[in-house]
């Protein structure tokens, strides 16, 4: 497969590194030899210099003959020219544009984006995403990590406290406590090492755990994994532009959460005091101890680093959580900060560029893909829905006769709308969507396994 990425900065050079490790043919375009030189150094690619909107440049890197074009710089006009013109010379391939004005997402009905438009198969707003986690996270007040996927079940990602009652304990030891609670721990990671627990596996403090749980479910594994559950009503939101206004949008039309928004610069402040209908905006420092002080960031139930600056949101989470916010959740894409921020107390951290890096994979891999969510430190597993192909191998046998791949396991299936999690007694049916947890590692030959088999043609 031969992909074309239009635009070499954070989201690029992500996606780059991602596609790479894919074994994927990747060309890059951008107007700066600088980061086309870091790429090179780095992966095995081919880069064009020039910009992704010019018809010569997408000529010169060879877009008549790319699969996928994936133009994701900080214009949303060069994007949606790229994939225009990409819709004339490569009329077969996907075409994936990062877009930040929310009007074109909006306007579904007669969108300017598609097929009598740009050409644009598919919009990735990393913002949207990462507001949507957020979200997320607030209605799992126990969660370092939230995806939904639809059909009632969601994955959630905790973290095990130091001095934790459940230290040693193992799984099957877990199960026995709850034996209705429908859970699966689909993930532990453990000093950097992601394994599919099995039933003599135990837990210590500091393991990150990923479960596959009903979201009806979800208050009775806090309680089985001893965590409180705090349902959030203040929330301070620091910084109002980009994630931190669209957050602010869209919390305040719940009509459930008192909010407060901190912005360091007095226009985007008063402008947003003015989008906003009931939130609380303040104009000052969310770095400034005094000024969080007074606004009593100890009642705050969640406090959410929304700044631009990564360094600034980092100092801003940590301050809130060493003066008393009960819940932090910081924003980054610079992931070597994230250890440094969760060994501080921090409770979640949500990367908008890892977010949107899924939304590619999804086309990338092989099989009927629905959706594609990587999770865990650095993105090391992923979620990965499957509809269940007639013929695919895994169809039609019991669950526990399957031999899945060392470091994958079927964590949910969702059939006729309604989802489940199964055990090893369930049978994947034609058409089931189902979800799978795998480590990077055995993703190829889990590929191969929901597949059409050759011999069905």
């Amino acid at each position: 497969m031969k992909v074309l990425i239009i635009g070499a900065g954070q989201v690029g050079a992500a996606i780059t590194g991602a596609l790479a490790g894919e074994k994927v043919d990747v060309v890059v375009i951008d107007l700066h030899g600088e980061r086309l030189q870091q790429l090179r150094d780095v992966y095995d690619i081919q880069t064009v210099a020039g910009s992704g909107s010019n018809p010569k440049v997408l000529a010169d890197a060879g877009v008549a003959s790319c699969d996928m074009i994936v133009a994701v710089t900080d214009s949303d006009e060069v994007n949606m020219v790229a994939c225009a013109i990409a819709k004339q010379r490569a009329p077969h391939a996907i075409k994936v544009a990062r877009i930040r004005e929310r009007a074109f997402l909006e306007d579904a009905e007669d969108s300017v984006l598609g097929d009598k438009g740009f050409g644009v198969d598919h919009a990735i707003n990393p913002e949207l995403v990462a507001t949507d986690r957020i979200i997320g996270l607030l209605e799992v007040p126990f969660a370092t990590d939230v995806a939904d996927f639809g059909n009632g079940i969601r994955l959630v990602g905790i973290r095990m406290p130091s001095g934790s009652p459940l230290e040693g304990k193992t799984f099957a030891q877990l199960r026995s406590e709850s034996p209705d609670l429908k859970i699966l721990v689909t993930t532990r990671i453990r000093h950097g090492e992601s394994v599919v627990p099995r039933g003599h596996d135990d837990i210590h403090g500091g393991d990150t755990l990923f479960a596959v749980s009903r979201t009806d479910d979800l208050p009775g594994l806090a309680k089985l994994l001893r965590f409180p559950w705090h349902t959030p009503k203040r929330l301070t939101i620091a910084g109002g532009g980009g994630i931190g206004a669209l957050l602010s949008s869209r919390l305040e039309k719940f009509g459930k959460y008192s909010i407060k928004v901190i912005e360091p610069d007095a226009a985007r402040a008063n402008q947003l005091s003015e989008d906003l209908e009931r939130a609380l905006v303040l104009h000052g420092s969310p770095t400034d101890e005094n000024l969080l002080f007074e606004e009593n960031i100890r009642d705050c139930d969640v406090f959410v680093a929304a700044l631009d600056e990564a360094e600034t949101n980092v100092m801003a989470a940590l301050n809130a959580k060493r003066l008393g916010a009960r819940r932090v959740i910081a924003l980054t894409d610079k992931m070597s900060y994230v250890p440094i921020i969760e060994n501080a107390g921090v409770d979640a951290v949500v990367s908008p560029r890892a977010l949107a890096i899924g939304t590619i994979l999804h086309h990338i891999r092989k099989g009927k893909v629905k959706v594609v969510i990587p999770y865990g430190e650095a993105g090391q597993a992923e979620v990965i829905a499957f509809e269940a192909l007639e013929t695919a191998p895994v169809v039609g046998k019991p669950l526990r006769d399957v031999k899945f791949p060392h470091g994958a396991i079927v964590g949910a299936l969702a059939r006729g709308g309604k989802a489940f999690i199964p055990d090893g007694n369930d049978v994947i049916t034609p058409g089931d969507d189902v979800y799978v947890f795998a480590n990077k590692t055995a993703i190829p030959k889990l590929e191969r396994m929901m597949a059409v088999r050759l011999d069905f043609f």
